[in-house]
């Protein structure tokens, strides 16, 4: 009996280690697409069905620069880029009768959209506030 408590803590010691290193890449990645523009993230889903992330970097004219999608079951998932969206104004995809993209799941489609409202709603820029970094 003792050693099915054993494993236990052994398999979610690994699985809370393997989270934490999928946290930090993330993270890392963020930071870089930081330094492109404007960076929002944008999530769609559940626990229980799955959560789908979205990054949108646009520049000063709401332009869409880059967009990478996040998603999957495991902690090897990462940030994958999306063309598709590029050079895309930010307004297109806040529209109503804005249809998915090819190359899309409908999931991926409303977590770029989710991204999309931050940027939208946020404030633009200052000056300084660039020049900061």
């Amino acid at each position: 009996m003792e050693y099915i408590f054993l494993v236990v803590v052994v398999f979610w010691s690994a699985q809370f280690v393997l989270a934490y290193w999928q946290l930090r890449r993330f993270h890392k990645r963020i930071g870089e697409l930081r330094k492109l523009g404007r960076t929002s993230i944008g999530m769609h889903g559940n626990r229980w069905r799955g959560r789908t992330y979205a990054v949108l970097v646009t520049d000063k004219a709401n332009i869409i620069r880059h967009a990478e999608t996040f998603d999957g079951w495991t902690v090897f998932s990462k940030l994958k880029p999306f063309t598709g969206l590029n050079g895309t104004r930010l307004e297109a995809l806040l529209a109503d009768s804005a249809a998915t993209p090819e190359g899309l799941r409908q999931s991926q489609w409303l977590a770029f959209q989710h991204a999309a409202q931050f940027l939208n709603n946020a404030p633009a820029p200052t000056n300084a506030a660039l020049s900061q970094g």
